[in-house]
């Protein structure tokens, strides 16, 4: 499935750690925590490893700077969520180099980025450049369900990590649409506030049914939650980077100028709905992701219970988001709080977001790029909670259909994308390398 041809290093180490299958549940991070041991081995770096469970393993490694404290951090996670070969074209831990396509789980998120990270990180360090601070190269393990054995568990025993001057990762690209470019750099997330709804009702013989059904309560209200039209609520970042994106071009059947201005219009807040993106930055949204209830076709359930992963602006409070789910659901069911997690924003007009701005710049051209609001959690938020300045962004070149395919079938990234990806790594991690920038 590689094919014939020579491959370059970097797409060479992204098809084995694919082939590494850390998938989370159960993780397995040790593997490729071993392998990246080494790669670092050979080049004379030494490595510690915290291994926090068996089989659960993250790496650290350090370029010693000039001055001590506050390191920048090169952070990534080796787990990915799981995936079966049920539609893919390749098998999705075969790491097959095909069409012009490095195919997976992990090409987009994230092992793409550990590779392009550890190949900079080694590139500094062959170089004999001494950096201002610090440098550490940081793959982690957990990021994909709670990060408790992975930077949760760092922060609790390498000191210096809750100190950093600055740390870059994951939620962030340039992003291709309909021919035009720009970079998002992130410099918050959504919140997560999963929940589960129960409802509890008289079991019976499915021959007989009756208005006590516990399935039956459920769907209705499963059904309220899902078609509710929550409102758009234009945060300060995604108004910032729309601004910056649409401004004096004709978006959803008008010129845009303001995005205040373009959601009163049915045309605009249609195009938005339309798009699993936008409409993801501009509102609360609510995901039904798992049910269940009954083990027998003839035999009306007790109890039945559905899961939805919920993702709210920040300034949202997950006790009101709650409340609100409850009211919509309406009596007979319970909704039940199953995960939730806190949001903290880093400043986008610092001096660290116009050096990775600087650097986009050099890398693609005079791209507008913006300060961006993931919707999915990231390794980030133990960074950012600590006040540290946590950016996500990857140089790679992504469209919307690329981007969608993470998780999903099929991931992949194109050959010339991830070597893209590398350059512009390493030209990042040079300027990171250099004295902090002020202001």
């Amino acid at each position: 499935m590689m094919g014939t041809d020579r491959v370059s290093p970097v797409v060479s180490l992204l098809s084995e750690l694919i082939r590494l299958d850390t998938s989370n549940p159960p993780g397995r991070e040790e593997a490729a925590v071993q392998f990246i041991e080494a790669i670092l081995g050979k080049e004379g770096i030494e490595v510690e490893i915290f291994s926090p469970e068996p089989k659960r393993a993250n790496i650290l490694a350090r370029l010693k700077g000039r001055r001590p404290g506050s390191p920048v951090i090169l952070l990534s996670h080796l787990d990915v969520v799981p995936a079966h070969d049920e539609g893919w074209v390749v098998p999705p831990f075969s790491g097959a180099v095909q069409d012009g396509f490095v195919y997976g789980r992990g090409a987009i998120d994230m092992k793409s980025q550990v590779a392009c990270q550890l190949l900079a990180f080694l590139a500094l360090a062959r170089a004999g450049v001494i950096p201002e601070r610090d440098m550490i190269f940081l793959a982690t393990a957990d990021e994909e369900t709670s990060g408790k054995l992975g930077v949760e568990y760092l922060l609790s025993k390498v000191e210096d990590l809750r100190r950093a001057s600055f740390v870059l990762s994951e939620g962030g690209w340039i992003i291709e649409d309909e021919g035009r470019l720009h970079g998002q750099i992130s410099v918050a997330e959504k919140k997560v506030c999963q929940f589960m709804l129960r409802a509890r009702g008289t079991g019976g013989h499915g021959s007989m049914p009756h208005e006590d059904s516990a399935n039956d309560k459920l769907v209705r209200a499963a059904e309220k939650i899902i078609s509710a039209r929550l409102p758009f609520r234009p945060h300060r970042i995604v108004t910032t980077y729309l601004n910056g994106l649409f401004k004096g071009k004709r978006v959803g059947k008008l010129r845009y100028s303001t995005l205040r201005e373009a959601l009163r219009h049915e045309g605009f807040r249609a195009f938005v709905a339309r798009d699993p993106v936008l409409n993801s930055i501009l509102r609360n949204t609510v995901a039904l992701t798992m049910l269940r209830g009954g083990e027998k076709i003839n035999v009306i359930p007790t109890e039945s219970t559905a899961w939805f992963d919920a993702r709210i602006l920040p300034g949202t409070s997950h006790e009101a988001f709650l409340r609100q789910m409850g009211k919509i659901a309406g009596p007979g069911v319970e909704v039940l709080s199953t995960e939730r997690g806190d949001s903290a924003g880093s400043p986008y007009g610092a001096s660290y977001f116009r050096a990775l701005a600087r650097a986009v710049r050099r890398i693609k051209g005079d791209i507008p790029v913006l300060p961006y609001l993931t919707t999915g959690a990231t390794d980030l938020r133990h960074f950012r909670k600590l006040g540290i300045p946590a950016y996500g962004f990857f140089p790679v070149v992504l469209s919307k259909e690329e981007e969608l395919r993470m998780h999903g079938l099929n991931e992949r990234l194109s050959v010339a994308n991830l070597e893209e990806g590398l350059r512009g790594t390493e030209e990042i991690v040079r300027a990171l390398a250099l004295p902090a920038p002020r202001g």
